[in-house]
């Protein structure tokens, strides 16, 4: 495997990749995105689902580039690089706790840096070295210098968007709990190392605290605040994803002649919204989780208009399921919070309550291994390939990884996240399977999605 050979593939690659997301941007009479506006595109909608072609070329182009990137930076640039990446986390938590892109608004000059300090109370001058840094990763614009403006980025994170509460309270959690992370994985005590449970994790160690994240009785439960702005938090990471479970999967179809969907342990509904706006024929909606968080719920449903048919229904998945005949039970990001041995246990739940007229859906990410192949199919054979309206994934061409690299980073964060605040994790199919059949099922089909979840059918074994 040569590094020529390596680097003009992936370029070739990244360019045929680039073309293909520029045809189908003109074959919906969009323009080409720029980060120079203040102006949002209609791709950054956070109900816009791309095309299956528009879908994949971008994948195969977020893959190439950041292999392209390990090829040609100098490897001590990327490390020293990647030792303080944590300033730049925190200056995106910054901006959103001192409300920056909202004061910015949608001004193409933007403002200067004495009236952002001016109207936001800080430091201009450190501020101003805060900016600069954010914009070399794509986060505001500086139209001229000492004036800073929006961009497609920024806009995410204005006071009334999803995305405030991820740049806020998710970005403040993790910061936390990263702090204890080699600790955890590292620890002097052997027997600390090799727990699997809850009570051993980042989060412990970093919030010095003896109760689990997650669950009745843990950290969310305990604070109903928090919990509230957990869920907002993760209302800003479903619609990554809901687009997708939505339209790629033949609900209409299996919801026919069934009472409810049952979204189980899904706080505070997003899916269930994201359904029943799309598929107005299926009149009603169960979301079910903890008593605490139910105003949360109540709330986003309120807000979505929906609440004739959302409705809310306290249940801890640890007890027997309540709901027994002809529903939809779906779990979506729920088991990748807990151990295997505890995933069994909820699964032993629906189970009980699975007949021929019911039918049970996982929704999480399936991890794909990093394996690359010097051979593969051309990406412009495979989008050939592909249906304008059924989606499925192209194979990965010549030296991309089986899980599209950069294009999973997301994916693979999230994984390790779960590790370092409760001891759980993303399966791999293998590691599905195995939970599933101990909680007495088994996989009928894995259906993919344009998104992070795969959507896994499961039956009684």
């Amino acid at each position: 495997m040569s590094t020529l050979s390596e680097l003009t593939s992936l370029q070739k690659t990244l360019n045929n990749a680039i073309d293909a997301f520029k045809a189908e941007l003109a074959a919906q009479n969009l323009p080409e995105p720029s980060l120079n506006t203040s102006k949002p595109h209609p791709i950054d909608d956070i109900t816009y689902l791309p095309t299956p072609a528009m879908y994949e070329a971008r994948r195969v182009a977020l893959a190439s580039l950041g292999l392209l990137k390990s090829l040609i930076q100098s490897p001590y640039d990327a490390l020293a690089a990647n030792t303080w990446m944590t300033l730049e986390v925190a200056g995106v938590r910054l901006a959103a706790d001192i409300k920056l892109a909202s004061v910015l608004g949608d001004s193409e000059d933007g403002l200067s840096i004495q009236e952002i300090a001016d109207q936001t109370c800080v430091d201009g001058i450190k501020l101003e070295r805060v900016l600069r840094l954010l914009i070399t990763q794509g986060w505001f614009r500086e139209p001229k210098q000492g004036y800073f403006a929006n961009n497609r980025l920024s806009n995410l994170i204005k006071k009334d968007q999803p995305g405030f509460h991820l740049a806020t309270y998710m970005n403040e959690l993790f910061n936390k709990v990263t702090v204890g992370f080699p600790e955890m994985i590292n620890h002097p005590n052997p027997e600390f190392r090799k727990k699997n449970d809850p009570f051993h994790t980042a989060f412990q160690l970093s919030y010095k605290t003896d109760v689990a994240f997650f669950g009745a009785g843990g950290w969310l439960t305990q604070d109903p605040q928090e919990a509230v702005k957990f869920g907002l938090s993760m209302g800003a990471v479903g619609p990554t994803s809901d687009p997708g479970v939505a339209a790629d999967f033949p609900w209409a179809e299996i919801v026919a002649e069934k009472d409810a969907i049952v979204d189980v342990g899904r706080g505070q509904g997003t899916l269930c919204c994201s359904l029943a706006v799309k598929y107005p024929q299926i009149k009603k909606f169960i979301v079910q989780d903890l008593p605490e968080t139910k105003e949360a719920a109540e709330s986003f449903i309120a807000s979505k208009g929906l609440s004739d048919r959302v409705i809310f229904e306290a249940q801890d998945f640890f007890t027997p399921q309540q709901r027994k005949g002809k529903y939809v039970f779906v779990m979506q990001r729920v088991l990748h919070d807990w151990s295997t041995e505890e995933g069994a246990k909820m699964l032993k739940h629906i189970r009980d309550v699975l007949n021929e007229d019911s039918v049970l859906l996982i929704i999480d990410t399936v991890i794909q291994p990093g394996v690359v192949s010097a051979q593969g199919p051309s990406l412009t054979e495979s989008l050939a390939k592909l249906s304008q309206n059924a989606y499925s994934p192209v194979p990965p061409p010549e030296f991309i990884p089986v899980d599209f690299g950069e294009a999973s980073r997301i994916q693979h964060q999230i994984n390790v996240a779960l590790t370092a605040l409760c001891n759980s994790f993303e399966r791999t199919l293998p590691q599905l399977t195995e939970m599933v059949e101990l909680g007495g099922l088994k996989i009928k089909k894995v259906n993919a999605t344009r998104g992070w979840a795969s959507i896994t059918e499961v039956v009684p074994a």
